[in-house]
């Protein structure tokens, strides 16, 4: 348990008190009742901010977690473009290859090889 704290559970455990006349001495009592509240108030206030930060960091968390969707969304999206682009213009460079053959065979004549297609 951190020092930051009065007592421990332990201490509270083995805490005995004196008796008096009337029984336990009430300022004794008192003053060791007033250390368990100020722990557990203490241990109230620490509480409350770590639900606080909890929650931010949850919201923060969900936050990320679309953008990352997103990021990872745009990515696909880019990729798919990528590549049908890439198989365009490789199909665009094939069907110019064809033409300039046909062009030379036109040209030069029939003695020229024929693409393969």
């Amino acid at each position: 348990m951190a020092k930051d704290t009065n007592l421990t559970a332990q201490e509270i455990y083995d805490k005995e008190f004196h008796v008096d006349l009337k029984g336990y001495a009430p300022g004794e009592v008192d003053e060791f009742l007033d250390m368990v509240i100020e722990d557990y108030q203490g241990f109230e206030e620490k509480m409350q901010e770590l639900g606080t930060a909890l929650a931010r960091y949850e919201d923060r968390i969900k936050e990320l977690q679309q953008q990352v969707f997103a990021l990872q969304t745009e990515n696909q999206n880019l990729t798919e473009k990528v590549n049908a682009d890439f198989v365009n213009a490789n199909s665009d460079q094939v069907d110019l290859l064809k033409r300039i053959a046909r062009l030379e065979q036109a040209v030069f004549g029939k003695d020229q090889p024929q693409p393969q297609q």
